[in-house]
Protein backbone atom coordinates (compact mmCIF):
# COMPACT_ATOMS: atom_id res chain seq x y z
CA UNK A 1 0.00 0.00 0.00
CA UNK A 2 1.36 3.25 -1.00
CA UNK A 3 2.31 5.91 1.53
CA UNK A 4 -1.15 8.31 2.14
CA UNK A 5 -3.77 5.88 0.88
CA UNK A 6 -6.55 5.60 3.23
CA UNK A 7 -7.83 2.34 4.30
CA UNK A 8 -11.52 1.37 3.83
CA UNK A 9 -13.10 1.10 7.07
CA UNK A 10 -17.75 0.55 7.04
CA UNK A 11 -19.09 3.15 9.11
CA UNK A 12 -20.66 0.63 11.28
CA UNK A 13 -16.77 -0.91 12.22
CA UNK A 14 -16.07 2.75 13.14
CA UNK A 15 -18.89 3.72 15.62
CA UNK A 16 -19.47 0.28 16.76
CA UNK A 17 -19.68 -0.04 20.44
CA UNK A 18 -17.62 -2.63 22.79
CA UNK A 19 -19.76 -6.11 23.00
CA UNK A 20 -20.82 -8.88 21.13
CA UNK A 21 -21.02 -9.24 17.39
CA UNK A 22 -23.94 -9.49 14.97
CA UNK A 23 -24.23 -9.26 11.65
CA UNK A 24 -26.95 -8.96 10.52
CA UNK A 25 -30.36 -7.28 12.28
CA UNK A 26 -32.46 -9.10 15.08
CA UNK A 27 -29.33 -12.00 14.86
CA UNK A 28 -29.14 -13.99 17.69
CA UNK A 29 -25.69 -15.04 19.81
CA UNK A 30 -26.83 -18.09 21.25
CA UNK A 31 -28.52 -21.54 19.78
CA UNK A 32 -32.61 -21.27 20.53
CA UNK A 33 -32.61 -24.46 19.81
CA UNK A 34 -30.53 -25.57 22.75
CA UNK A 35 -33.26 -25.69 25.16
CA UNK A 36 -35.16 -28.46 27.04
CA UNK A 37 -38.99 -28.16 27.82
CA UNK A 38 -39.85 -30.62 30.88
CA UNK A 39 -43.76 -31.38 30.45
CA UNK A 40 -45.52 -32.08 33.61
CA UNK A 41 -45.64 -35.17 35.13
CA UNK A 42 -48.93 -34.53 37.22
CA UNK A 43 -51.20 -31.77 38.11
CA UNK A 44 -51.13 -29.36 41.10
CA UNK A 45 -51.19 -25.21 41.71
CA UNK A 46 -48.27 -25.67 38.92
CA UNK A 47 -51.12 -26.70 36.45
CA UNK A 48 -51.42 -24.36 33.08
CA UNK A 49 -47.75 -22.54 34.24
CA UNK A 50 -44.11 -22.52 33.47
CA UNK A 51 -40.65 -22.46 35.45
CA UNK A 52 -37.67 -21.13 33.61
CA UNK A 53 -34.07 -21.99 34.19
CA UNK A 54 -32.22 -19.57 32.05
CA UNK A 55 -27.90 -19.92 32.13
CA UNK A 56 -26.38 -16.86 30.87
CA UNK A 57 -22.88 -18.25 31.36
CA UNK A 58 -20.43 -17.11 28.23
CA UNK A 59 -20.49 -20.22 25.71
CA UNK A 60 -16.92 -19.15 24.61
CA UNK A 61 -15.54 -19.06 28.45
CA UNK A 62 -14.20 -22.81 29.46
CA UNK A 63 -14.37 -21.69 33.16
CA UNK A 64 -18.09 -20.69 31.97
CA UNK A 65 -18.89 -23.49 31.03
CA UNK A 66 -17.33 -25.74 34.10
CA UNK A 67 -19.37 -23.51 36.06
CA UNK A 68 -22.56 -24.13 33.90
CA UNK A 69 -22.67 -27.92 34.56
CA UNK A 70 -21.98 -27.69 38.27
CA UNK A 71 -25.34 -25.69 38.79
CA UNK A 72 -27.03 -27.96 35.40
CA UNK A 73 -26.10 -31.03 37.26
CA UNK A 74 -27.77 -30.13 40.36
CA UNK A 75 -31.38 -28.63 39.83
CA UNK A 76 -32.59 -32.36 38.45
CA UNK A 77 -34.72 -32.25 42.17
CA UNK A 78 -36.45 -29.20 41.52
CA UNK A 79 -37.05 -30.03 38.03
CA UNK A 80 -38.64 -33.40 39.36
CA UNK A 81 -40.62 -31.35 42.26
CA UNK A 82 -41.83 -28.87 39.59
CA UNK A 83 -42.76 -31.14 37.03
CA UNK A 84 -44.91 -33.23 39.59
CA UNK A 85 -46.47 -30.09 40.55
CA UNK A 86 -48.14 -29.76 37.34
CA UNK A 87 -45.34 -27.09 35.74
CA UNK A 88 -43.96 -27.45 32.52
CA UNK A 89 -40.06 -26.88 33.23
CA UNK A 90 -37.90 -25.00 30.27
CA UNK A 91 -34.18 -25.15 30.75
CA UNK A 92 -32.35 -22.92 28.29
CA UNK A 93 -28.62 -23.57 28.90
CA UNK A 94 -27.99 -20.41 26.43
CA UNK A 95 -30.18 -17.26 27.58
CA UNK A 96 -29.43 -13.78 26.25
CA UNK A 97 -31.73 -11.33 27.09
CA UNK A 98 -34.43 -11.81 24.82
CA UNK A 99 -35.10 -15.19 26.54
CA UNK A 100 -35.43 -12.69 29.82
CA UNK A 101 -37.52 -10.86 28.72
CA UNK A 102 -39.98 -13.41 26.83
CA UNK A 103 -39.91 -15.20 29.37
CA UNK A 104 -40.91 -12.80 31.77
CA UNK A 105 -43.62 -11.94 29.96
CA UNK A 106 -45.26 -15.26 28.60
CA UNK A 107 -48.94 -16.09 29.57
CA UNK A 108 -48.18 -18.58 32.62
CA UNK A 109 -45.16 -17.51 34.12
CA UNK A 110 -44.68 -18.58 37.86
CA UNK A 111 -41.03 -18.03 38.00
CA UNK A 112 -37.83 -17.66 36.51
CA UNK A 113 -34.16 -18.81 37.59
CA UNK A 114 -31.44 -17.02 36.27
CA UNK A 115 -27.76 -17.72 36.65
CA UNK A 116 -24.92 -16.03 35.48
CA UNK A 117 -22.03 -13.87 36.53
CA UNK A 118 -23.08 -10.78 37.69
CA UNK A 119 -21.49 -6.76 37.48
CA UNK A 120 -21.39 -4.34 40.58
CA UNK A 121 -23.97 -1.92 39.07
CA UNK A 122 -26.64 -4.76 39.34
CA UNK A 123 -26.21 -5.95 35.30
CA UNK A 124 -26.88 -9.70 34.50
CA UNK A 125 -23.84 -11.56 31.67
CA UNK A 126 -26.04 -13.29 29.09
CA UNK A 127 -24.34 -16.22 27.36
CA UNK A 128 -23.39 -14.61 24.32
CA UNK A 129 -21.47 -11.56 26.17
CA UNK A 130 -24.00 -9.48 25.90
CA UNK A 131 -25.47 -7.69 29.46
CA UNK A 132 -28.97 -7.05 30.28
CA UNK A 133 -30.38 -4.47 33.07
CA UNK A 134 -33.41 -3.86 34.68
CA UNK A 135 -34.16 -0.85 32.10
CA UNK A 136 -34.22 -3.65 29.48
CA UNK A 137 -37.39 -5.06 30.88
CA UNK A 138 -40.75 -3.00 30.38
CA UNK A 139 -43.07 -3.41 33.57
CA UNK A 140 -45.92 -3.47 31.47
CA UNK A 141 -45.19 -6.66 29.45
CA UNK A 142 -44.69 -8.94 32.28
CA UNK A 143 -47.17 -11.35 33.23
CA UNK A 144 -49.40 -10.30 36.34
CA UNK A 145 -48.82 -14.09 37.34
CA UNK A 146 -44.90 -14.24 38.33
CA UNK A 147 -44.56 -14.77 41.71
CA UNK A 148 -40.46 -15.58 41.83
CA UNK A 149 -37.63 -14.29 40.31
CA UNK A 150 -34.17 -15.67 41.54
CA UNK A 151 -30.92 -14.32 40.27
CA UNK A 152 -27.90 -16.19 41.06
CA UNK A 153 -25.44 -13.64 39.98
CA UNK A 154 -22.86 -11.92 42.25
CA UNK A 155 -23.63 -8.25 43.14
CA UNK A 156 -27.37 -8.70 41.61
CA UNK A 157 -29.06 -9.40 45.15
CA UNK A 158 -28.09 -6.02 46.11
CA UNK A 159 -30.06 -4.34 43.30
CA UNK A 160 -33.53 -6.65 44.27
CA UNK A 161 -35.87 -3.32 44.82
CA UNK A 162 -34.52 -2.07 40.91
CA UNK A 163 -35.07 -5.57 39.59
CA UNK A 164 -38.83 -5.94 41.24
CA UNK A 165 -40.14 -3.09 40.00
CA UNK A 166 -38.58 -3.86 36.75
CA UNK A 167 -40.54 -7.11 36.55
CA UNK A 168 -43.41 -5.22 37.44
CA UNK A 169 -43.46 -4.87 41.41
CA UNK A 170 -44.80 -8.07 42.07
CA UNK A 171 -42.40 -11.29 42.18
CA UNK A 172 -40.35 -11.61 45.02
CA UNK A 173 -36.90 -11.12 43.64
CA UNK A 174 -33.75 -13.17 45.50
CA UNK A 175 -30.26 -12.85 44.32
CA UNK A 176 -26.94 -12.79 46.08
CA UNK A 177 -25.67 -9.42 47.07
CA UNK A 178 -22.49 -9.58 46.47
CA UNK A 179 -19.57 -12.04 45.13
CA UNK A 180 -20.19 -16.05 46.36
CA UNK A 181 -18.04 -18.86 45.52
CA UNK A 182 -19.07 -21.90 43.13
CA UNK A 183 -19.10 -23.47 46.14
CA UNK A 184 -22.13 -21.30 47.92
CA UNK A 185 -24.24 -21.11 44.62
CA UNK A 186 -23.92 -24.74 44.61
CA UNK A 187 -24.62 -25.34 47.83
CA UNK A 188 -28.02 -22.89 47.54
CA UNK A 189 -29.09 -25.50 44.66
CA UNK A 190 -29.05 -28.57 46.56
CA UNK A 191 -32.11 -29.58 48.95
CA UNK A 192 -31.27 -29.66 52.71
CA UNK A 193 -32.16 -28.60 56.06
CA UNK A 194 -30.55 -25.73 57.87
CA UNK A 195 -30.74 -21.82 58.40
CA UNK A 196 -29.81 -20.85 54.93
CA UNK A 197 -32.63 -20.64 52.17
CA UNK A 198 -32.40 -22.43 48.92
CA UNK A 199 -34.09 -22.81 45.76
CA UNK A 200 -35.98 -26.00 46.89
CA UNK A 201 -37.25 -23.43 49.88
CA UNK A 202 -38.14 -20.90 47.45
CA UNK A 203 -40.27 -23.23 45.49
CA UNK A 204 -41.86 -24.93 47.96
CA UNK A 205 -43.27 -21.69 49.44
CA UNK A 206 -43.88 -19.16 46.74
CA UNK A 207 -44.68 -21.81 43.98
CA UNK A 208 -46.46 -24.86 45.77
CA UNK A 209 -48.64 -22.62 47.72
CA UNK A 210 -50.72 -19.45 47.50
CA UNK A 211 -48.95 -17.63 50.05
CA UNK A 212 -48.98 -14.00 49.46
CA UNK A 213 -45.79 -12.59 48.06
CA UNK A 214 -44.77 -10.26 50.66
CA UNK A 215 -44.17 -6.60 50.28
CA UNK A 216 -40.64 -4.82 49.41
CA UNK A 217 -39.47 -4.53 53.24
CA UNK A 218 -39.09 -1.08 54.09
CA UNK A 219 -35.49 0.36 53.85
CA UNK A 220 -36.50 3.74 55.46
CA UNK A 221 -35.94 4.19 59.30
CA UNK A 222 -32.29 2.27 59.14
CA UNK A 223 -29.59 4.55 60.50
CA UNK A 224 -26.56 4.91 57.99
CA UNK A 225 -23.45 3.19 58.79
CA UNK A 226 -21.90 4.36 62.09
CA UNK A 227 -18.71 5.49 60.54
CA UNK A 228 -20.69 7.75 58.59
CA UNK A 229 -21.26 10.61 61.31
CA UNK A 230 -17.34 9.67 62.42
CA UNK A 231 -14.41 11.52 63.42
CA UNK A 232 -10.81 10.95 64.15
CA UNK A 233 -9.46 13.56 66.10
CA UNK A 234 -7.33 12.54 68.68
CA UNK A 235 -7.70 8.98 68.07
CA UNK A 236 -4.57 7.54 66.40
CA UNK A 237 -2.26 7.55 69.49
CA UNK A 238 -5.10 4.86 70.64
CA UNK A 239 -5.05 2.86 67.68
CA UNK A 240 -1.67 2.70 67.20
CA UNK A 241 -1.56 1.32 70.53
CA UNK A 242 -4.22 -1.21 70.50
CA UNK A 243 -3.07 -2.29 66.58
CA UNK A 244 0.08 -2.91 68.11
CA UNK A 245 -1.77 -6.05 70.49
CA UNK A 246 -3.67 -7.09 67.45
CA UNK A 247 -0.32 -7.13 65.19
CA UNK A 248 -2.74 -4.76 62.77
CA UNK A 249 -2.17 -2.21 60.54
CA UNK A 250 -4.07 0.83 60.03
CA UNK A 251 -4.90 3.68 57.37
CA UNK A 252 -6.02 6.98 57.87
CA UNK A 253 -9.28 8.04 55.83
CA UNK A 254 -11.52 11.28 56.02
CA UNK A 255 -13.97 9.93 59.02
CA UNK A 256 -12.42 6.71 60.67
CA UNK A 257 -9.11 4.63 60.61
CA UNK A 258 -9.03 1.44 58.33
CA UNK A 259 -7.78 -1.16 61.18
CA UNK A 260 -6.32 -4.55 59.16
CA UNK A 261 -6.72 -7.34 62.02
CA UNK A 262 -5.49 -10.66 61.13
CA UNK A 263 -7.48 -13.55 61.56
CA UNK A 264 -7.09 -17.20 62.05
CA UNK A 265 -6.65 -19.72 58.52
CA UNK A 266 -5.08 -16.38 57.15
CA UNK A 267 -7.90 -14.50 57.22
CA UNK A 268 -8.19 -10.91 57.76
CA UNK A 269 -11.13 -8.27 57.86
CA UNK A 270 -10.94 -4.57 58.48
CA UNK A 271 -12.89 -3.17 61.24
CA UNK A 272 -13.45 1.26 60.89
CA UNK A 273 -12.56 2.44 64.20
CA UNK A 274 -13.93 6.31 65.23
CA UNK A 275 -14.73 8.43 67.65
CA UNK A 276 -18.77 9.14 67.95
CA UNK A 277 -20.76 11.12 70.72
CA UNK A 278 -23.00 9.20 73.13
CA UNK A 279 -26.63 9.62 72.72
CA UNK A 280 -28.20 6.91 74.79
CA UNK A 281 -29.47 8.02 78.56
CA UNK A 282 -26.74 7.99 80.43
CA UNK A 283 -23.60 8.14 77.94
CA UNK A 284 -24.97 11.85 76.33
CA UNK A 285 -21.97 13.16 75.37
CA UNK A 286 -19.70 10.51 76.16
CA UNK A 287 -16.83 10.20 73.80
CA UNK A 288 -17.30 7.08 72.30
CA UNK A 289 -14.47 4.59 70.19
CA UNK A 290 -17.00 2.92 67.75
CA UNK A 291 -16.00 -0.09 65.62
CA UNK A 292 -18.03 -1.01 62.15
CA UNK A 293 -16.78 -4.26 60.28
CA UNK A 294 -19.08 -4.76 56.41
CA UNK A 295 -20.54 -7.97 56.02
CA UNK A 296 -22.91 -7.49 52.85
CA UNK A 297 -25.69 -6.37 51.88
CA UNK A 298 -29.07 -8.58 53.17
CA UNK A 299 -31.15 -10.35 50.98
CA UNK A 300 -34.51 -12.69 50.57
CA UNK A 301 -31.61 -15.76 51.04
CA UNK A 302 -30.65 -14.63 54.48
CA UNK A 303 -32.97 -15.67 57.47
CA UNK A 304 -32.64 -14.05 60.82
CA UNK A 305 -31.62 -17.53 62.06
CA UNK A 306 -28.79 -16.83 60.12
CA UNK A 307 -27.53 -13.36 60.90
CA UNK A 308 -27.60 -14.53 64.51
CA UNK A 309 -26.44 -17.56 64.63
CA UNK A 310 -23.36 -17.74 67.27
CA UNK A 311 -23.78 -14.21 69.01
CA UNK A 312 -25.78 -14.87 71.68
CA UNK A 313 -22.96 -15.71 74.04
CA UNK A 314 -21.46 -12.62 76.02
CA UNK A 315 -19.25 -10.23 73.93
CA UNK A 316 -18.70 -7.08 72.54
CA UNK A 317 -19.81 -7.42 69.21
CA UNK A 318 -23.37 -6.90 67.82
CA UNK A 319 -24.75 -7.46 64.49
CA UNK A 320 -26.63 -4.35 62.83
CA UNK A 321 -28.62 -3.73 59.76
CA UNK A 322 -27.53 -0.11 58.29
CA UNK A 323 -28.86 1.79 55.21
CA UNK A 324 -27.47 0.88 51.87
CA UNK A 325 -27.11 2.57 49.05
CA UNK A 326 -29.27 0.70 46.87
CA UNK A 327 -32.21 0.41 49.04
CA UNK A 328 -31.26 -3.13 50.47
CA UNK A 329 -30.01 -2.96 54.37
CA UNK A 330 -26.44 -3.79 54.78
CA UNK A 331 -24.93 -6.00 57.34
CA UNK A 332 -22.36 -5.01 59.68
CA UNK A 333 -21.14 -5.40 63.15
CA UNK A 334 -20.61 -3.38 65.60
CA UNK A 335 -19.06 -2.27 69.27
CA UNK A 336 -19.26 1.19 70.62
CA UNK A 337 -17.13 1.33 74.22
CA UNK A 338 -16.30 4.77 76.25
CA UNK A 339 -12.67 6.09 75.08
CA UNK A 340 -11.93 7.34 78.24
CA UNK A 341 -10.51 4.56 81.00
CA UNK A 342 -10.65 2.16 78.44
CA UNK A 343 -7.36 0.07 78.24
CA UNK A 344 -5.44 -0.66 74.83
CA UNK A 345 -6.06 -3.98 75.92
CA UNK A 346 -9.79 -3.74 76.25
CA UNK A 347 -9.54 -2.18 72.74
CA UNK A 348 -8.09 -4.54 70.62
CA UNK A 349 -10.13 -7.01 72.13
CA UNK A 350 -13.43 -5.09 71.01
CA UNK A 351 -11.56 -4.80 67.63
CA UNK A 352 -10.91 -8.32 67.20
CA UNK A 353 -14.22 -9.43 67.75
CA UNK A 354 -15.82 -7.15 65.46
CA UNK A 355 -13.51 -8.65 62.52
CA UNK A 356 -13.99 -12.06 63.89
CA UNK A 357 -17.78 -11.68 63.83
CA UNK A 358 -17.70 -9.86 60.90
CA UNK A 359 -15.69 -12.37 59.19
CA UNK A 360 -17.16 -15.34 60.20
CA UNK A 361 -20.65 -14.29 59.06
CA UNK A 362 -19.74 -13.22 55.44
CA UNK A 363 -17.56 -16.70 55.26
CA UNK A 364 -20.91 -18.67 56.33
CA UNK A 365 -23.23 -16.20 53.79
CA UNK A 366 -20.57 -15.84 51.14
CA UNK A 367 -18.20 -18.56 51.27
CA UNK A 368 -15.62 -15.32 49.93
CA UNK A 369 -12.94 -13.30 52.00
CA UNK A 370 -13.46 -9.79 50.67
CA UNK A 371 -13.56 -7.84 54.05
Amino acid sequence: MADGDSVFMPADWANARPGPKHWTAGARGDDPTARVVHEPAGEGPGSGKTFYFLFGYKTASEQDRGMLAEEVARIDDDIAVLRAAGYTVVVDQQAVRQDLQEAVAAEGTAGVYWSSHGAEDGRLQCCDGDIISPADIDPATVTPGLRLVVLGACYVGAFAPTWRTAFGGHPLVAGWGRPVTLARAVDFLEAGDGPDVGLDDLIERWLLTGTPIPPVPPAKGLSPAAATNGRIKGLKRRVDAFTAHLGAWSEEQDNHFAVTVPLPGGRSHVVRVFVVDGADPFTEGVQLCGMEAEVGPTSALITPERLLAGVARPGYGRIALVAGDTGVPRIVAQSFTPLAGTSSQQLAAHCYQVALQADALEFDIFGTDEG
